[in-house]
Order: C-alpha cells, then sequence, then structure tokens
C-alpha cells in the first residue's frame, strides 16, 4: 500500500500530448475507408427522426414521445464516445441532475470524507436513498454511514455493462414502489445482440482506453453469438488507475495538502447471459454479473490534523466494494392472446458488500499504543422476483393496462471491528442489529386511448416489513432493545397526453412516491461514553414514511429536423426523515443524545428545457436548462434546502459525417449558488463556463478511435454538490476543486 509521491502534472502533460495528437488524427478523413461507409453517409436516416424508446415510464416499452413526464436516455454509443468512465462522467451533460463525489480526505478512525465515492444521483433537489437506482429492475443497495464509514450507491455498477441508461424526473413510486421519491435511474445491460453489429452469428470485440485525470486503463474484451434458438454474451471491464487530479498545488504530506491524496484503484466487472428461445412467443433468459473494486489511499491529508494524536506518521485507507447478481428472465409474447398479449417474470438474487478499512500508526505512543485500525462492513442480500401482465384491447377507446406484483427479502447486516496495539481493546460490534426487510407491491395502469388523447390512471400498493435478529454484538453498544417496524403506502397517478400535433404534444402528471425508513434508522444506533463529550445516538422505530405529492406539466415536440420538450414542475415532501438529530444536550459524564427523527417538510419547484436542432445534413445542435428552487419547512422556519443544485445550461454542436468521422463541442454553464443555506458556514460556489470537445474516427468498419479533451480552457470551478459542508473560511478549498485539462481516448477493434 506504499506510494511514491510524484508531482502528477508531469505525467498528465506527456499522457495529455499523447491522447490529443491522437484525437486530431482521427478528425483526419481516410481516403481508403471503406465502401460500406460512404454508402452509410448518403442513406442514413436523420437522426431526429428515430423514436427514443424507454421502458422506466410505465415499466413497458415506449417512445419517449408518448409519456406523460419528462425523461432522458443516454445510450452506449453516447456513453463512449463522451468517454465516460463512471456515472459522474456520464451525467455531465444532463441538466437537472447531478452526483456528489468528495474526494478522499478521511482519517483512519473516525472521519469518513469522500470515502462514498460517487455517493448516489441527485435529481431535481434530492439524492441518495431517495432516488430509485436499479440494474434490469433490481435495486441497488442503499448509502449507509457510520462514523469513519460511508458507502454511496454510484460505485457498484460499471458503465460499460449498460445498453441505455434512463432518467426519470419525479416521483416513480407507482412503477417501482419505495425509493421513488424523486425519480428513478434505471440501467440497463447490454444483450447479445447489442454486441453483434456486424452482421455475423458471433463477434468478437475488444476496446483499449486511457484517460490523463487519473491515469487509468481500461480493457473491454467481449464475445457474442446468436443463432436462431439461443444467444450468449460475455464481457468484462478491468480498470486500473490512480487518484483522480484536481487543480489544487499544495504537495506537502499533511493537512495543507489540497492536490488529492495519493490513491490505486482496481475494478474487476464481468457480464455473462444466456438466451433460449424456444420458439417465437417464448424468451428465457439467464443473467450473471460480477464486480469486484478496490481503492488504496494513504491519506497523507489527515498528517498535522487538528483532530490527529500527536507523532501520527502513517493513515492508510481501504475500499473493498462487490456486487453479485444472478437473474432468470421469463418472456411470453403473443399478439393472438385474447386475456394478455405479454407477460414478463424475474427471479433474482444479488449479494452486495462494502467493507472499509483504515489504519492509524504514529511514532510516539499514547492511550492506544503506536497503531490502530478499523474494519467496517455493510452489507446486504436480497432474493426477488416480479410478475407483469401486459392487456390490450378497445377500438375507439383503446386500452393498454399494465399490472402484475413485486417482492423482495432483503437481509441487511453491518460489523465493526478493530484493534488497538496498547490501552483499551476495540470490542467487535454492530450499529444496527442484522434485519430482514421485506417488500411487497401490486401495481396496475391503465393507457387509455381516446383520439388524440391518452389518458393514464395508475395505482400501487406497497407493503413493507423489518424484522431486525438482535444477537450479543448489537448489544455491545445498544442497550435498546430493536423494534419491528411495517407499514403500508398507496402510490396513486394520474397522466394526460394531448397529441395536437407532432410538433406539440402537450403532458400533465400527477404523482405520489413514497420512501420507506431504513433498518439503520429505525434501530441504527452507537454509544461512546469515554468521550470528552459523551454521546449516544438511537433510532427510532416510530418513523414515517417520507412522501411526496408532484404535478408537471409539459410541451414537447419532433420533427425531421427538430426535437425539443420544456416543462414545468412543483413538488411537496413529507416526513423528511435525518439521522443524528441532537434531540437531548447534557453535561458530561451524562451523553448527549441523538436520534433518527422526521423533520421537515419541502417544496420544491422549477422548469426545464431541452431541444436538439438538425439545421444542417452534418450539423446539429442541442441545449438543455434546468432551473429548481426548493425550502425546508420546520417550525414555521423556511430555509433554502442545501441539496439544490445551482441553474445549470448545456450548450452543444455536433459535427457527423455519416458515421465515419465526427466531433462535438459542448459548453456547461453554471450559475453561482444564489441560496445558501448558511454563507456563514458553507462554502458558496461562484459561476463557471468549461468547454469539452470529442470525436471518434470510424477508421474501417471493424476499427473505431474515440477521444475527448475536457476543460478545454483549464478553468478551477467547483460544484456545489461537493462543497456544500465545506467552510467559507476553509483554506485548503482548492482540494475539493474539479480536474483541470485532461483527455481520454479508446480504441475498439470488432472481428
Amino acid at each position: 500500500m506504499g506510494h511514491t509521491v510524484v508531482a502528477p502534472h508531469a505525467h498528465s502533460r506527456r499522457h495529455l500530448s499523447v491522447a490529443v495528437s491522437l484525437i486530431c488524427a482521427g478528425l483526419i478523413p481516410n481516403a481508403f475507408a471503406e465502401t460500406e461507409l460512404a454508402t452509410a453517409r448518403n442513406d442514413r436516416p436523420n437522426a431526429l427522426q428515430l423514436a427514443d424508446i424507454v421502458v422506466s415510464a410505465t415499466r413497458t416499452e415506449q417512445d419517449v414521445h408518448d409519456v406523460a413526464n419528462t425523461i432522458t436516455s443516454i445510450s452506449d454509443k453516447r456513453i463512449e464516445q463522451e468517454q465516460a468512465a463512471d456515472i459522474k462522467d456520464m451525467l455531465r451533460y444532463e441538466s437537472g441532475v447531478s452526483v456528489r463525489s468528495e474526494p478522499n480526505r478521511a482519517s483512519g478512525v473516525f472521519r469518513a470524507t469522500g470515502r462514498s465515492g460517487n455517493e448516489g444521483i441527485n435529481i431535481r433537489g434530492l439524492e441518495g436513498n431517495q432516488v430509485l437506482l436499479q440494474v434490469d429492475g433490481v435495486r441497488l443497495p442503499a448509502s449507509y454511514a457510520s462514523g469513519p464509514y460511508a458507502a454511496g450507491r454510484g460505485d457498484y455498477i460499471d458503465i460499460e455493462a449498460y445498453k441505455r441508461v434512463e432518467i426519470l424526473r419525479g416521483p416513480s413510486s407507482t412503477q417501482f414502489g419505495s425509493d421513488g421519491l424523486a425519480g428513478a435511474v434505471s440501467f440497463l445491460t447490454k444483450d447479445p445482440g447489442d454486441l453483434l453489429t456486424l452482421g455475423k452469428s458471433s463477434q468478437a470485440a475488444l476496446k483499449l482506453g486511457y484517460s490523463t485525470v487519473d491515469n487509468s486503463w481500461t480493457t473491454v474484451p467481449s464475445f457474442a453469438y446468436a443463432d436462431e434458438t439461443v444467444e450468449a454474451m460475455l464481457l468484462a471491464s478491468l480498470r486500473r488507475g490512480h487518484e483522480t487530479d484536481n487543480k489544487g498545488d499544495n504537495h506537502a504530506s499533511n493537512v495543507t495538502r489540497t492536490v488529492p491524496n495519493p490513491q490505486d484503484t482496481q475494478s474487476n466487472y464481468v457480464l455473462g447471459k444466456v438466451v433460449i428461445k424456444p420458439n417465437r412467443n417464448h424468451r428465457i433468459k439467464l443473467t450473471a454479473e460480477n464486480l469486484d473494486r478496490q481503492v488504496d489511499t494513504t491519506a497523507l491529508s489527515f498528517l498535522g490534523d487538528a483532530y490527529a494524536a500527536a507523532g501520527l506518521n502513517q493513515v492508510a485507507l481501504r475500499e473493498d466494494i462487490t456486487r453479485r447478481l444472478f437473474k432468470l428472465d421469463y418472456d411470453y409474447n403473443n399478439i393472438d392472446n385474447p386475456l394478455f398479449q405479454r407477460m414478463t417474470a424475474a427471479l433474482y438474487n444479488q449479494q452486495s458488500e462494502n467493507r472499509q478499512w483504515g489504519l492509524e500508526g504514529k511514532s510516539t505512543s499514547s492511550s492506544w499504543g503506536t497503531s490502530r485500525w478499523r474494519d467496517t462492513r455493510y452489507g446486504e442480500e436480497v432474493i426477488g422476483g416480479s410478475l407483469q401482465l401486459e392487456s390490450n384491447f378497445g377500438e375507439y377507446i383503446s386500452h393498454r393496462i399494465i399490472y402484475g406484483i413485486d417482492a423482495s427479502t432483503t437481509e441487511v447486516t453491518s460489523l465493526k471491528d478493530g484493534y488497538n496495539s496498547a490501552g483499551a481493546a476495540f470490542v467487535k460490534n454492530k450499529s444496527f442489529p442484522d434485519t430482514d426487510y421485506s417488500l411487497l407491491g401490486a401495481f396496475v395502469q391503465d393507457e387509455i386511448g381516446i383520439g388524440p388523447f391518452s389518458l393514464i390512471p395508475g395505482v400501487r400498493f406497497d407493503s413493507f416489513k423489518m424484522t431486525p435478529k438482535a444477537d450479543s454484538l448489537y448489544r455491545v453498544n445498544n442497550t435498546t432493545e430493536p423494534a419491528k417496524l411495517d407499514g403500508r403506502e398507496v402510490s396513486p397517478k394520474f397522466g394526460v397526453i394531448w397529441k395536437l400535433d407532432p410538433m406539440a404534444n402537450l403532458f400533465a402528471q400527477y404523482a405520489h412516491g413514497f420512501r420507506a425508513p431504513t433498518p439503520t434508522q429505525v434501530n441504527g444506533g452507537v454509544t461512546n461514553l469515554t468521550a470528552a463529550d459523551p454521546y449516544t445516538s438511537i433510532g427510532n422505530p416510530e418513523l414515517k414514511p417520507e412522501t411526496s405529492d408532484s404535478v408537471e406539466i409539459g410541451i414537447r415536440g419532433r420533427s425531421q429536423s427538430v426535437r425539443y420538450s420544456a416543462s414545468a414542475f412543483r413538488g411537496e415532501y413529507k416526513n423528511f426523515i435525518a439521522s443524528n438529530v441532537l434531540v437531548e444536550s447534557n453535561a458530561a459524564p451524562t451523553p448527549d443524545v441523538y436520534k433518527t427523527i422526521n423533520l421537515s417538510n419541502v417544496e420544491i419547484s422549477g422548469y426545464e428545457f431541452r431541444g436538439d436542432w438538425a439545421f444542417h445534413r452534418d450539423w446539429s445542435a442541442s441545449a438543455s436548462y434546468a432551473h429548481t428552487i426548493g425550502d425546508a419547512r420546520q417550525n414555521g422556519v423556511k430555509t433554502p434546502l442545501a441539496t439544490i443544485d445551482p441553474d445549470k445550461v448545456v450548450l452543444g454542436l455536433r459535427y457527423d459525417n455519416g458515421q465515419q468521422y465526427g466531433s462535438q463541442l459542448m459548453l456547461t454553464a453554471v450559475e453561482r449558488k444564489k441560496r445558501n443555506p448558511d454563507t456563514s458556514t458553507s462554502y458558496n460556489t461562484g459561476g463557471f463556463a468549461i468547454l469539452d470537445l470529442t470525436a471518434y474516427y470510424q477508421i474501417s468498419q471493424n476499427l473505431t478511435l474515440n477521444g475527448g479533451i475536457f476543460n478545454l480552457f483549464d478553468r478551477k470551478y467547483f460544484l456545489w454538490a461537493d462543497v456544500r459542508n465545506q467552510s467559507p473560511t476553509y483554506a485548503q478549498i482548492d482540494a475539493f476543486s474539479q480536474p483541470g485539462r485532461n483527455a481520454s481516448v479508446s480504441l475498439k477493434y470488432q472481428f
């Protein structure tokens, strides 16, 4: 776990020059390009004519032009051309959406800054477990934090696996149940057919990539096969890299450091599928996923910290993240069936764990000796299934009814272990009891077509139940007997679409959302009576689910050359759950009492716009803008909501020469933070604008080069999501700055 500290900019400049040369070479058309590419240029359809098919709006395939809320999708082609390496890269051009990702400046035993990696996705000002994240319909693990431990949600995935990612804005509980308070992000993995791009029954591919922002290499081998009855595929994504660069310039090995801490990262991901098609009506699919990610950090920035022990000279951190999924899908299609024309069923098992280890060592002995370490784990194992049917009938008044059930049981576990070389021994314990968390949901939705109108009523009933299993490890730090919790929620929605004209589809929707409390919030707790200010934290079995009621109205249109959408929304959120709220302050030795409670109600409103214009056969422009405001109300006091991002506009100019070569210039402009909840305690970000340039070159039918230069003019800027917890007087704020100019390049060979 040792590191050699080297000025990263020396390597960055050399690798950057190589990457830029490759990108520029890709802009030069090849006179000997194959005939198929020239033919494609003459025969290709205008991209804006193509339907954008999504699933998450209604749980079945539908043109985004025909849904009653705002949803966008990102294709695998776009992910590849924009050189995205993780979810933060993938969503950088999405207005109204952000990913919180702090730099790792943690300590070994009590501070967790940055250990959660890509924490999760913020949609219209709400984030964390309030946004549903799912892969092929299976929920990703929840976020969890306790002491020196912080587990996010965005690092359980590898984006090389996905053929499409859908971002649904607004409550999604009618479709998916709990956690759909603010929206849903659905990751859809590639199928064998997505890898067979050369018209052959079998195909292999190898992609190699390099990025200067973290000196990382990516290798993506894949193979796919298909005949009339069987399809199969195997895809791997192997990544090796280091710390992500920033605009800091202090390389000191102490608390004044602003460049990133030395870091080694590695990730190994494998996706396999087998599809059996006995006949045209039946399809069976077996999916297996495995992700192993490891991050090793030397936390030089904690040396000399005010909370660091005297003589501290070593702080080492490690995060091990794993996720394994096995899933069986069955798909039935028969348009001649009078009762239902489609049925899908699924069974799955997913095991995940985020294990974090921290070591501190020092030259002089103290109450805990010369070394100590902590080892904390959070894990989930879920077994679940779903059944969904679709019935279509009616002529003058058409009906498309989607109905079914979802069920799952999750075992949620945690464990804290540790060691002190002297003094009191660390006692292994659990902050909350192992808990069985059961969810059951039944839903129905009807899309009623009456001429140019579509009426879309839907409703879902959900029940949840938590059954704690207290043991001796839980009772080490908790004297309170854990409580069971169960509840029910009904989530209605109603949407209307008026297809006035292809360029004017009016839509409106009301939707209800909810999020059930997590086991850690109901029964989580810890007690420390030896601290200078003793404390105890407790859960709350009386917690109510967070709920939302949201209304959205909008208009969208599409022609051969123009595509646009505009919408306005307003949502009211009740019973927000806040953890570790001080409810009883006491003088030592009596401990202070912290508790998880339903704290405040929130109002969020805003408007969004996005559009594309193909103004020439080879040229197109794009634009998107999002404005959101939000306030929390507690005891009659109104306070700006801290998780609301500043306004963001993204402008794009794209040249595409018949899929042979092309380039894209993207301008991202973000307004300064105007509604800071407290400028005396929170750093206030200024406005900024950055330019990114990406390009691709189809060297031949088999070989493709992609590249990009990001933050073209090397601007220093900060993201509100990352710095909102930092003091305005924090001297090392540059440690939270975003990367300067950087480049990525990839080469893909298919055969």
